[in-house]
């Protein structure tokens, strides 16, 4: 009777630990479904982030699409997201344009965005009213003859560089699918029409067509005027030599 009891309590309790097994496994499906079908965390549009330039850059050896890198300069709370300094970020070259003779170099910069550590992408354009500012290298030196005097004077025009370290904005925007085309993309030109030669111009519907190209023959010509008493002159007078 003993020996039955314990088979019976065994048994007992192999239900319960399966039973207890089967709900805890139950529990965290149905946390881990909630976790996956939970939004992810929003950002607000609109907010500043203090930024520095990484990395040195002039228009000399620069080419437009090029990657530029940045790095946040100070930890930011970015809604429920938390940005700590030195999270990186990227964008590309907008603008390049190298220094000739008088006109000096220039570079612009379009950010895309700021990588997060976990894999994260928080969407950024650079802030217009703090954008990063640059130097000269003055290098090239051109000779300008000024009119009228025949003097000649030098003038100095240089590359712009962007040193690594130079502080900058970026704001934040709405969530992309993927980076924004550049803004000096240039547009498709459109299609050009055949040209058509002078020979194969179509005739006017409304010009009448001459006797000749009617019948396949060449018109006649007109027969010249016989002589006789010149008529009187009455040309009209000029308006706008009439007077009053």
């Amino acid at each position: 009777m003993r020996l039955w009891s314990r088979f019976t309590d065994g048994i007992r309790n192999v239900r319960r630990f399966k039973y207890a097994a089967f709900a805890a496994v139950l529990t965290a499906g149905v946390t881990a479904a909630a976790l996956a079908q939970a939004p992810a965390p929003a950002i607000p549009v609109g907010i500043k982030v203090p930024v520095v330039l990484v990395g040195t850059y002039t228009s000399e050896t620069a080419h437009v699409g090029d990657i530029f890198n940045f790095k946040t300069s100070k930890d930011e709370k970015l809604g429920d997201v938390d940005v700590p300094a030195g999270t990186p970020g990227h964008g590309r070259l907008a603008v390049v344009q190298k220094a000739e003779g008088k006109q000096h170099g220039n570079l612009s910069l379009q950010a895309d965005s700021i990588d997060m550590p976990d894999g994260r992408t928080i969407w950024v354009n650079i802030d217009t009213q703090k954008p990063p500012t640059g130097r000269l290298s003055k290098r090239h030196t051109t000779p300008v003859v000024l009119p009228f005097v025949g003097a000649v004077v030098q003038t100095t025009s240089g590359d712009l560089v962007l040193d690594s370290g130079i502080p900058f904005d970026v704001v934040t925007i709405l969530p992309r699918r993927a980076p924004a085309p550049l803004l000096t993309a240039p547009p498709t030109p459109e299609p050009t029409p055949p040209a058509t030669s002078a020979s194969a111009a179509p005739q006017a519907p409304n010009a009448p067509a001459s006797p000749g190209a009617m019948s396949g023959t060449s018109a006649p010509a007109t027969p010249p005027a016989l002589p006789g008493p010149a008529a009187p002159s009455s040309a009209a007078p000029s308006p706008a030599g009439s007077s009053h």
